[in-house]
């Protein structure tokens, strides 16, 4: 949808987390986000990477990974569609906050922009998470460093059914990826994929954490068929 000057209007759906609230939070899975953010931050980004760096969190929810992000060191601009998500994240990690539209980052923040960006599960809550990867790829610098997680499409029938049945709060955009349309979006806007790892092989609200733990480390021969995807790229 445009608006009357012809700019992107967002969609409803694509608020759905704005509109959640406070229960955003309390859906939140804190094992799921632990995972997330050792992954794409201390597992994937080396000091070197990040200390002083100017860094990008696309989507950044609630503020976990940015308040990682400046405690490694890194200077952190984070975005999101939802203003009050925004101000949440500058409380909780002490960094410059802007609403932005992950379709358009840049036309927003201008090409080249940043040393590093990070994004965990934004792309999929957009209408075109191809579009979104692209854009990230956009405002970053040559050499610089992206890290971005996402569902994988192959638990999108399951994610979809149990929403269906309300046993979970998200009514948004879910469009779902695979590694290897992660790799040729990313490729398109100048990306070369590094690295890709899986998270959860099987649902974490079955508990069993430490299980789940050592399958994330020992069987990553099985990520095509885990449930969240984390890819780690470089700039040309």
């Amino acid at each position: 949808m445009t608006d009357a000057s012809g700019a992107r209007r967002p969609s409803d759906e694509e608020y759905c987390h704005e509109r959640l609230g406070d229960a955003f939070e309390s859906a939140l899975s804190m094992y799921d986000t632990t995972r997330r953010v050792e992954v794409l931050i201390d597992d994937f980004l080396d000091d070197d990477v990040l200390v002083g760096r100017s860094v990008l969190d696309v989507g950044c929810g609630l503020g976990y990974f940015s308040e990682r992000l400046v405690q490694r060191g890194a200077v952190v601009t984070a975005c999101d569609l939802g203003p009050t998500l925004v101000e949440r994240t500058r409380s909780r990690a002490g960094c410059d906050g802007v609403v932005a539209d992950a379709l358009h980052l840049v036309e927003q923040f201008g090409e080249g922009r940043f040393d590093v960006v990070v994004s965990s599960e934004c792309i999929e809550h957009t209408p075109e998470p191809g579009v979104a990867l692209r854009e990230m790829a956009g405002v970053l610098k040559r050499g610089g460093t992206l890290a971005v997680s996402t569902p994988n499409l192959v638990w999108q029938p399951v994610v979809r059914l149990a929403t269906k049945l309300k046993l979970r709060p998200f009514d948004g955009h879910e469009n779902f990826s695979t590694a290897r349309s992660m790799r040729r979006e990313l490729g398109a806007g100048g990306v070369d994929v590094t690295r890709v790892e899986g998270l959860h092989l099987f649902p974490f609200q079955f508990g069993m954490h430490g299980l789940s733990r050592w399958c994330d480390r020992n069987l990553q021969a099985l990520s095509p068929a885990m449930i969240n995807l984390c890819v780690l790229g470089v700039k040309r």
